[in-house]
């Protein structure tokens, strides 16, 4: 195969490679164009193995594979797969074109304009793509048998919200079936940061491993750390080793119901897990018609996707966004790009406004978030794995020209009160000079997030009422009436 750049408006099949737009470890990612009579037209992604791959069995093996178990699965928060085919020697998967933003992408832009993505939009997108894992473990085969699929590279850049609202979950090319899944020749694929412990060990595991991952992006979506923070060998170590911090220790106003659900998917033990993605969905629905949440549809998640992407919330990145949103772009907490370890072996991204989808399709590089720094960290203390463990700063990646991109990427947020939440406003040392129509703008996105985070002050002074009413009265009853 030539030059990939070479081949734009070339043939392959009946398709026309229309823009190179990534390259991946076994393969070339593309926008791909369908033409049929009567004017038909239909963009899509096409994933071409690379041809040093062609003699190797085993590497075409697992690529049909992928096609395979992708074309099995039927359901709205799982990308479609099109096609497979070969020509000339040349094998390639046709597959759904997603017009939108990584998870990883859109928590970067949410702290670029100096807001952590709000709970009730973070608990949506994770209970949508809980759904998507159900049903890959619980929908039957041809045969009528549960067909037990544990995608093992559950992450943010592969979970796209689309422009509709829809929550999409991408990637299988190391997907595998079964209910004890044992890693090829010892290998550990995956991104080291999302592993589950068992995953990380290199033992069987089962759908729960994907649990514990998806656990994980909801921890730092929601809490605005990075969970499992270091090199790919830290990061193992972390995971197996260290029990996480709960969400309350981290932000004081996180939701109890929320933070027990948490908690419960990032269970070492895969027994004290959810034992079903299906549970798991059901939980975080609750949640979410519990707390009273607006955001639990495909509308109103498109509407937040265009107002956060709008000119007025433009006006609100402030300095400080741009610099974490760098820092993290980077991959030093310093901003030198020094610190953080690309976790992904086979991102090689090309130019271009379509470069979004393809790096989120297995050419994706995963979301790096250094950790912020705690008391022990400011003294050069470390603290130990029983003490306090660090936490890292959640974050994501760039866009380009207004396409997906999915960029590796880190970022320290410092404290919980260094991105204020949905709740909170922005100090006005930290704006941008803003006009009346960005505050409106403002209070159009913070209207979505209905999730109570604190005690209201009603509340407190109610029960501040009845505490000097009882005082009172015991005091009265001890001078004898």
């Amino acid at each position: 195969m030539a030059s990939p750049k070479d081949l734009k408006g070339t043939r392959l099949g009946r398709y026309t490679l229309v823009e190179h737009l990534a390259t991946g470890g076994m393969a070339e990612i593309f926008l791909a164009r369908h033409e049929a009579e009567g004017a038909f037209r239909k963009e899509l992604v096409l994933k071409i193995l690379q041809p040093r791959w062609a003699e190797h069995q085993a590497v075409v093996d697992m690529f049909l594979d992928e096609a395979r178990i992708a074309a099995m699965l039927e359901h709205p928060n799982i990308v479609d797969v099109y096609d497979v085919a070969s020509e000339d020697g040349t094998h390639f998967i046709a597959m759904e074109y997603i017009r939108g933003k990584t998870l990883t992408e859109l928590a970067r832009r949410a702290i670029e304009v100096s807001q952590l993505l709000y709970l009730d939009i973070g608990a949506h997108i994770v209970a949508e793509v809980a759904s998507a894992l159900a049903y890959m473990d619980e929908a039957p085969d041809e045969n009528g048998q549960p067909m037990h699929v544990v995608h093992r590279d559950v992450s943010p850049t592969n979970v796209i919200i689309g422009t509709s609202g829809q929550v999409k979950l991408i990637d299988f090319g190391i997907a595998r079936q079964g209910t004890a899944i044992e890693d090829e020749a010892g290998m550990r694929p995956g991104k080291a940061s999302y592993m589950s412990p068992e995953q990380a060990q290199g033992v069987p595991l089962d759908g729960r491993s994907d649990i514990f991952s998806l656990g994980t992006i909801l921890y730092e979506i929601t809490v605005g750390r990075r969970l499992w923070r270091g090199s790919k060998a830290n990061s193992i170590r972390r995971i197996v080793e260290e029990k996480p911090v709960p969400p309350t220790y981290v932000r004081h106003d996180y939701p109890g119901d929320l933070e027990m659900i948490v908690m419960r998917a990032l269970e070492k033990k895969p027994q004290d897990r959810y034992q079903s993605a299906h549970e798991f969905a059901e939980a975080l629905q609750h949640f979410l018609q519990d707390s009273g949440a607006r955001m639990r549809s495909h509308h109103q998640l498109a509407r937040y996707l265009r107002e956060i992407y709008s000119p007025e919330a433009e006006a609100h990145i402030t300095e400080d966004g741009m610099l974490q949103a760098r820092i993290f772009a980077e991959g030093d907490e310093d901003g030198r790009g020094n610190g953080a370890e690309a976790l992904d072996f086979d991102q090689a991204p090309s130019d271009g406004p379509g470069a979004a989808l393809a790096r989120a399709l297995r050419a994706a590089g995963p979301a790096l978030w250094v950790d912020g720094s705690t008391p022990a960290d400011s003294a050069g203390e470390q603290p130990s794995a029983k003490e306090s463990p660090r936490q890292d700063s959640a974050a994501p990646a760039a866009t380009e020209g207004g396409q997906v991109a999915s960029v590796a990427s880190s970022t320290d947020l410092g404290s919980a009160d260094a991105a204020p939440s949905a709740s909170e406003s922005v100090p006005a040392s930290r704006q941008t000079p803003v006009v009346a129509r960005v505050s409106r703008a403002q209070k159009a996105l913070a209207k979505e997030d209905n999730v109570p985070r604190s005690v209201p002050i009603g509340a407190v002074l109610f029960v501040a009422v009845l505490l000097a009413a009882a005082v009172a009265g015991l005091v009265w009853l001890l001078r004898g009436g």
